[in-house]
């Protein structure tokens, strides 16, 4: 079903095609509809949408004639680029962020957008509750706190020794 927030983005997704190409055709409220179902139904937000768009007219050649499946693909690749090009630093956040939401009950899928979405500066697609914000927020520095502890090397000869030591001590039979 499109929403009101899928007709705004097609609308935008639009506007931004023709603000970047003088001889793109403007369409009517059908046009706006018929990208509108095909945003629904690819399910992506209108940031990575827009990004999309930015992304096809920066890669594609001349005579380039958008269609809403193209800025969709598009718009897919400029997220996973925008992933790829994060810092170490960041992906370990997110990778953290990740598995702390798993433990407190999320899906996998919605715990990975919602990091994924964080750590690329937007605005997570779940609310958490003040309770939910409070645990994760916990969690999070407690998993800082155990990186920060030092790596304590063991030394297994205090308590354990090779089994040939143990026998010739016992006279080698058992």
């Amino acid at each position: 079903m499109i929403t009101d927030d899928d007709r705004q983005t097609a609308a935008m997704v639009l506007a931004k095609c023709a603000a970047n190409d003088p001889w793109f055709p403007h369409g009517g409220e059908s046009t706006v509809l018929a990208w509108a179902e095909v945003f629904s139904e690819a399910g992506m937000s209108r940031e990575d949408l827009l990004a999309g768009v930015a992304r096809a007219y920066r890669m594609c050649e001349e005579g380039f004639r958008p269609l809403p499946a193209s800025i969709v693909n598009h718009a897919r690749a400029a997220y996973f680029d925008s992933l790829r090009d994060l810092t170490e630093d960041r992906r370990k956040v997110m990778d953290q962020a990740n598995y702390v939401l798993q433990d407190m009950g999320f899906l996998p899928p919605v715990a990975h957008r919602w990091a994924r979405r964080v750590a690329l500066g937007r605005t997570p697609n779940v609310d958490l509750t003040e309770e939910q914000l409070a645990e994760f927020k916990q969690r999070m520095a407690d998993r800082e706190a155990l990186e920060q502890t030092p790596v304590r090397r063991l030394n297994i000869a205090s308590f354990a020794r090779p089994v040939n030591e143990v026998l010739a001590e016992e006279g080698g039979t058992r």
